[in-house]
């Protein structure tokens, strides 16, 4: 008997009935996530986060101060949309860009929440994409999928004055230095820009992040796609701030922006040597929560950002540098900077005002030694828990960094809003996680949480604890 005729069958036929391929298959082992996997709908956390870090494509020689390449920022977007096809119980809040230092050895450490800036030496480090997720509770909807939308500052030309031994006698000559425009005035264009070419769904979140511009005095230049950027110790630096724009794919909603910035009132007016002093970032939040800019009252608000600003204390006032993109860092001078509030909001149809109250919670990783920390997932498990027992519903959420203060038990301090870098030593930064509720918080019975056990200081110690 003849066998029976093969029936021809397109190609599209046969990738649609192979299983799609893993998340590793695409992406690698360059991802951490707290999410889990084949639970049920009861089990799935309030609040979770997967990293996503691009793949090494050259090694480079870093002895050599060659830097590697990595993947570009878009293919981390193709990856998170292959993960969240493959995990359809989780939505994402919201989109935020994370950076990772890339040791000597090549290798990328993902969970460690301290972070070390050298001040001699080739440095490299990379940007990923952090999601936080949320249980998802239609079944029956579509898996999100995600797109990016982002804007460079224009550049513009800006004079400067070059001074020689006798600067009485006015500067040597003016030189026209490449700079870029103001945050203002890139949120305008950009606004045009989307009015006549809206980004391809609606806006998931927008946020500001920092990427370096350039080193030295080489040319300027900033490609947001890149993720891997390198430093030699040492020389200055240059960094600018980019708009990002993520969106939830599907029929353009054609949104705008605005921002809304929440900057800490000075309580005490800079002197002669003695510095400035700020309200704290509690204070700050409360003021915000009790009179609300009037701006934030109409349309859709899509994230709340604390960003540390440049300011300078001239004259007897301080100047908050809020609106500058363009931030010079030097190794020689130190480096002062405010932690200021940024309310971004989106026009359009849909609405979701600013709460009538809003408070927020600081989850600072354990401090298990002298320069040592718990890691994110286990700061995660303590956030869920805590999360779970008070039943608070979560606003919104960020990632934020804070310098390293051996000194203290917990290893930083949050009692001020502004920090001064010091110049011509190593620093290292702990990151935290700040989530903003739409209520008052207050703590629960610390025995319905996981048992956290802070490192205390040796008495060896030149530091001291007092109960």
């Amino acid at each position: 008997m003849d066998p029976p005729a093969v029936q021809p069958v397109s190609a599209e036929e046969v990738f649609k009935s192979l299983p799609p391929p893993s998340y590793e298959d695409i992406m690698g082992h360059q991802a951490q996530t707290s999410a889990k996997a084949n639970i049920s709908q009861d089990e799935l956390p309030p609040l979770a986060y997967i990293d996503i870090m691009p793949r090494c494509l050259h090694p480079g020689n870093m002895k050599g101060k060659i830097p590697p390449e990595y993947d570009k920022f878009s293919t981390l977007m193709e990856a998170a949309n292959h993960w969240l096809r493959g995990n359809p119980n989780y939505g994402v809040w919201k989109c935020e860009t994370v950076e990772r230092k890339v040791e000597p050895s090549g290798q990328v450490v993902m969970e460690s929440m301290l972070f070390h800036e050298a001040t001699y030496g080739f440095n490299v480090h990379i940007n990923g994409i952090r999601l936080w997720l949320y249980a998802c509770n239609n079944k029956s909807a579509p898996p999100q999928q995600l797109g990016l939308f982002s804007r460079v500052p224009d550049k513009v030309q800006i004079p400067v004055a070059f001074y020689g031994r006798r600067r009485f006698h006015g500067p040597a000559y003016i030189h026209n230095v490449a700079s870029y425009e103001g945050l203002r005035t890139t949120m305008d264009k950009l606004n045009g820009e989307l009015t006549s070419n809206p980004v391809g769904g609606t806006i998931l979140n927008v946020e500001c992040a920092v990427i370096k511009a350039a080193e030295g005095f080489e040319k300027l230049d900033v490609d947001p796609d890149s993720t891997v950027f390198h430093e030699n110790g040492g020389k200055s630096r240059r960094y600018t701030q980019i708009l990002r724009i993520f969106y939830v794919i599907g029929t353009p909603a054609k949104e705008t922006l605005e921002l809304i910035e929440v900057i800490p009132k000075v309580t005490q007016q800079p002197g002669m040597g003695t510095p400035a002093k700020f309200e704290s970032y509690a204070e700050t939040m409360d003021r915000l929560s009790r009179n609300p800019p009037s701006e934030v009252r109409e349309g859709r608000i899509v994230n709340i950002q604390t960003h540390l600003s440049r300011y300078k204390e001239i004259g007897g006032e301080v100047d908050v540098l809020s609106n500058e993109t363009d931030d010079f860092v030097s190794g020689i001078f130190e480096r002062k900077q405010l932690q200021i509030i940024r309310i971004f909001k989106v026009l359009g149809n849909s609405t979701k005002p600013f709460p009538s109250y809003i408070s927020s919670k600081l989850f600072i990783p354990v401090r298990t030694g002298g320069r040592s920390f718990e890691n994110m997932p286990q700061t995660m498990f303590r956030i869920e828990a805590w999360l779970r027992v008070t039943g608070l519903p979560v606003y919104s959420v960020e990632t934020v960094s804070y310098l390293f203060k051996e000194h203290s038990q917990i290893g930083v301090d949050t009692s001020k809003s502004n920090v001064v870098s010091p110049s011509g030593v190593g620093k290292h930064f702990v990151t935290a996680i700040r989530v903003y509720f739409c209520q008052p918080v207050q703590e629960p019975d610390p025995s319905h949480l996981p048992l956290a056990f802070p490192w205390t200081p040796s008495s060896a110690s030149s530091s001291c604890t007092i109960l």
